[in-house]
């Protein structure tokens, strides 16, 4: 017997809807973001030999800062749980 339920669709282990919103508007800036980080800095801003190098070093900046972006938008989520415990 399988069990195609959505995780939305589970008794006592709901998902919120702006939990899962936050996970792929986080997902679509690592995917995004160092690429044109990438690509726009090579091409725009740095100019001579190691192009490239800085371009990837800027594109690695940028992916770090989405992840500390998504850990910190985590924390502070959690951080609301048991306010909303609290309150029922």
């Amino acid at each position: 017997m399988s069990d195609s339920r959505t995780i939305g669709q589970l008794k006592g282990s709901e998902v919120p809807r702006h939990v899962v919103f936050k996970l792929y508007l986080h997902t679509l800036f690592m995917v995004i973001l160092p690429i044109a980080t990438y690509f726009l800095s090579a091409h725009y801003y740095f100019q001579g030999e190691n192009n490239t190098t800085k371009a990837a070093i800027a594109a690695v900046l940028v992916a770090n800062l989405v992840v500390v972006s998504f850990i910190v938008t985590a924390f502070r989520e959690d951080m609301k749980e048991p306010l909303r415990q609290k309150k029922e």
